[in-house]
């Protein structure tokens, strides 16, 4: 069984494969020239990629001993309590994908241009990491003791719930902050 013919692929589509550094490099700057001309486009994109890469991200944090974070059926729970399991995580999934979107906006129009770094590369990714760890501590202090689990007995910071569990949440919007810089990569200057 044949996966992939590589052999009549041209050479030309070789260019950009990780072996090739001016190809990163200039990737990079064609991707901050366009993300700095469209900055909603590239805000609502980053919303979107961040919020599922860490979404998915949260699913699989088991597999290094941290606890599952499903954001979708905790929202989903909190939205629609007495709908069936499935039209929960449906119904959560919208509403969390919509709340990534809305922060990432929210970030790129008032947290970015007022945070200390300038808006290189690395610049870019540690402001929208500082704002991933305002979201998770708002997220660990006030969301999952106030809003998601009212009822229980979570703990200040959710702390009754294990240090993974708090570790957890910031791992998540540390993940959420690393990508939603790189993809809201923009350049200092005047605005697009």
């Amino acid at each position: 069984m044949v996966v992939a013919n590589v052999q009549g692929m041209p050479t030309r589509d070789l260019q950009l494969l990780p072996s090739d550094p001016v190809a990163k490099v200039e990737g990079v700057a064609r991707w901050r020239e366009w993300a700095t001309a469209h900055r909603m486009a590239a805000a609502l994109l980053g919303g979107v990629v961040a919020t599922h890469i860490a979404t998915v991200f949260g699913f699989m944090e088991v597999g290094v001993g941290l606890p599952r974070l499903d954001w979708l059926t905790t929202n989903g729970v909190f939205y629609m309590p007495h709908a069936s399991p499935g039209i929960q995580f449906l119904s959560g999934g919208i509403f969390h994908y919509t709340d990534g979107i809305v922060f990432a906006v929210l970030y790129a129009a008032a947290f970015h241009p007022v945070l200390p770094w300038r808006s290189t590369p690395v610049g870019n990714i540690l402001k929208a990491m500082l704002f991933g760890t305002i979201l998770a501590t708002i997220s660990a202090g006030f969301l999952v003791q106030r809003v998601y689990y009212p009822n229980h007995d979570v703990g200040f910071f959710a702390h009754n719930l294990g240090w993974k569990s708090v570790f957890a949440i910031y791992l998540w919007h540390w993940v959420f902050g690393a990508h939603l810089g790189v993809i809201y990569n923009v350049k200092d200057g005047a605005r697009g």
